[in-house]
């Protein structure tokens, strides 16, 4: 439907889900499926914790979408969690479908297609992360959205009370980033009940290493291999049938961290040279010629051209219409 229709949609409501989730798009139930008559409705309450975005979303009864025309909106591809509170949800990717009762949780990939559909009237807890956050093989993550998990694991009640207190308090920034890795380690803990494979655990392991050490200067290939204790010819041997090497998941690491470095606000007054060389690029020619090869524009050309679409922001808001 588009904004000039009938006012079957509130457009004030599909406008707050489109901003607080990226041009994620509501609709009416089709004919059959306790359908109601007047506008949507929903209300959105939101909090930064650092590396994850938690929400407390609701509403009446309709279909949430994330289409193929809206992937581009989507933010360095993160993953979605969706934790049940008050009525049923059926979660919909490619071939998995999912049926959420209250207190059931599911993780899908926000860079591919996806749907929620709500019979009635809901309310859910979501978060959303990096989807280099997890540590675990995408192999391992596949296997969790396709199963999900139910309220009958006690880490999901202890998943949802934190982000429910992080919505409803809005803790500072220290405190708010705490919560958020401290929600990523009970969804990885979540994710890792599937993690059987020794090389997965493994090779996620040293993932998680080389990102949480990132900023080393001196952090490469032998040293990770110590870290580890293996040999460096297996730590090449660890990674060679991967879509990644160990050094490449932190080449990307660190160009990822520049880039949103160059179009945060609160770096303006750093220099692209400084934002580089704390990544691990002290050398500026390399640096721009590997960043031009992995995002196809320069560091100045997109701190000077994306500025302005930095500065939309993931805003709280409670927005019932």
């Amino acid at each position: 439907m588009t904004h000039g229709d009938s006012g079957d949609v509130s457009e004030r409501w599909r406008t707050a889900l489109a901003d607080a989730f990226a041009g994620l798009q509501s609709e009416r139930l089709p004919p059959g499926l306790h359908a109601v008559a007047g506008p949507l409705a929903g209300a959105i309450e939101h909090a930064s914790l650092g590396r994850v975005d938690a929400f407390r979303v609701g509403g009446t009864p309709q279909v949430v979408r994330r289409t193929r025309r809206s992937l581009a909106d989507v933010p360095d591809d993160p993953f979605k969690v969706c934790i049940q509170r008050r009525g049923q949800s059926v979660v919909r990717q490619g071939d998995i479908e999912l049926v959420l009762a209250p207190g059931d949780i599911a993780i899908y990939d926000t860079s591919r297609p996806y749907e929620l559909r709500f019979d009635e009237g809901w309310e859910c807890l979501a978060m959303t992360l990096p989807r280099r956050a997890l540590a675990a093989s995408d192999a391992v993550i596949e296997r969790s959205m396709a199963r999900g998990w139910t309220s009958l694991d006690g880490r999901t009640g202890v998943l949802g009370h934190l982000l429910r207190s992080a919505v409803r308090e809005a803790p500072q920034a220290g405190g708010a980033a705490h919560l958020g890795e401290a929600a990523i380690q009970l969804l990885s803990s979540l994710v890792g009940v599937e993690q059987a494979d020794p090389g997965e655990t493994l090779r996620a392991r040293i993932i998680a290493y080389v990102e949480a050490h990132a900023s080393d200067p001196y952090l490469g290939h032998d040293a990770v291999a110590a870290a580890h204790g293996l040999s460096p010819r297996s730590l090449h041997r660890l990674f060679e049938d991967q879509p990644r090497s160990a050094m490449a998941h932190l080449r990307e690491f660190r160009l990822l961290a520049i880039r949103d470095a160059l179009l945060d606000p609160a770096y303006a007054s750093h220099s692209t040279a400084a934002i580089a060389s704390r990544w691990g690029f002290p050398d500026p020619s390399h640096f721009a010629r590997t960043f031009r090869s992995r995002f196809g524009v320069t560091p100045g050309a997109l701190r000077r051209d994306g500025g302005a679409e930095s500065q939309r922001s993931w805003r709280s808001m409670a927005t019932q219409v």
